[in-house]
This record gives C-alpha cells, structure tokens and sequence, in this order.
C-alpha cells in the first residue's frame, strides 16, 4: 500500500494528469478522442469508481437533502475553477507525449517547472475551497472532501500516468526490467 501511494504521489508531481497512451508496437502516440474534453476527468472516475464524482462526493460525505443545493453548487464551482489547471495539465502533457523522444534538457525542465507550478496553483484553489467546504461541511467533512478528491485526482493520474512514456533511460530501464523478468518467468 505504501509502495502504490509513493507511486501516486511520483506520478502526480511528474506528470499532473496525462491522458495519452503510447502504442508500443508501433511507437505511436495516439491521443484518445474521448478523453480530450474536461469531462475526461469525470470519465476516468467513472471508468474506475463507476460513478460521477458528484455521486461519490455525496455519499460519501453523506450529504442530507438540505445540503444538496447548497453543496453541488460548491463542488461545480469547484470543479469550474480546477478545468482550467486540468487543461494546462492536458496541454503540457500532450507537448511532452508528441516530443518525449527528442525532448532536451532544457525542454524537460521547463515542461516539468510548468507542471510544477500548475501543481502549486491547483493546491493554492483546494485551500480556498477548504475554507468554503469547512463553513458548508464542518471541518472532519471538509477534510473527507479533500481526501476523497485528493484521492480521486490520484486514481485519474495513476490511471492516466500508465500510458505515458517514460522519460528517456527510465523507459530503458523499464523495458530491461520486464526483459529480466520475463526470462525468470520462463
């Protein structure tokens, strides 16, 4: 459990959320139509959880009927304000995937500072918002709210993060790895 958590975390601060996948038969990089829109955030929690965010973050919550208006206008909100650093996510990670082979040194760490700093950004709106949640929520809601929604931003980029193309020798490394075990299987 440790192990997939520090996965998570490597996954999230390197990429953000990637939503493309490499064809490792032909080296393609082909970008999925159905995730190119702000629902594909919601579509992968869908895809994994089997239910909308908006379902989840309700019962889960235990959201009471009193509440609903009041709290689904917040969690839209919400969801409006964090688009906009889901689609820089997008727009980073499609740069990386399209030029991941030639990729130098000062375009990675330009890519990566950018992913960096639209990390920092997307944290800066969730304290905001927490002070929101803890006036409509009490604060052990508000923070069940960030710990599902932490979680729930981790499951989409570990989803997502697995289609993405290692950087350079980690992709090596990677390939040896499985090489090695393969051979040890057989």
């Amino acid at each position: 459990m440790r192990n997939l958590l520090v996965i998570c975390l490597l996954g999230a601060q390197l990429t953000g959320t990637p939503l493309f996948a490499q064809n490792e038969i032909s080296g393609e990089t082909p970008v999925k139509k159905e995730k190119e829109s702000l629902v594909a955030d919601n579509d992968i929690v869908f895809r994994l959880f089997g239910k909308t965010r908006e379902d989840l973050f309700s019962n889960y919550l235990h959201i009471t009927r009193s509440e609903q208006t009041e709290f689904t206008e917040a969690l839209m909100q919400y969801e409006n304000e964090k688009a906009p650093f889901t689609e820089e996510r997008i727009a980073l990670l499609r740069l990386y995937n399209e030029k991941f082979q030639s990729v130098d040194e000062q375009m990675m760490t330009e890519l990566t500072k950018s992913i960096i700093k639209n990390d920092k950004e997307f944290v800066s709106l969730q304290i905001r918002y927490y002070r929101r949640m803890i006036k409509l929520l009490g604060s052990n809601r508000a923070a069940m709210f960030f710990q599902l929604d932490n979680y729930l931003e981790l499951s989409s980029r570990l989803y997502i993060q697995d289609g993405l193309p290692f950087i350079k020798e980690l992709e090596t490394d990677r390939k040896l790895a499985v090489a090695r075990l393969q051979t040890d299987i057989h």
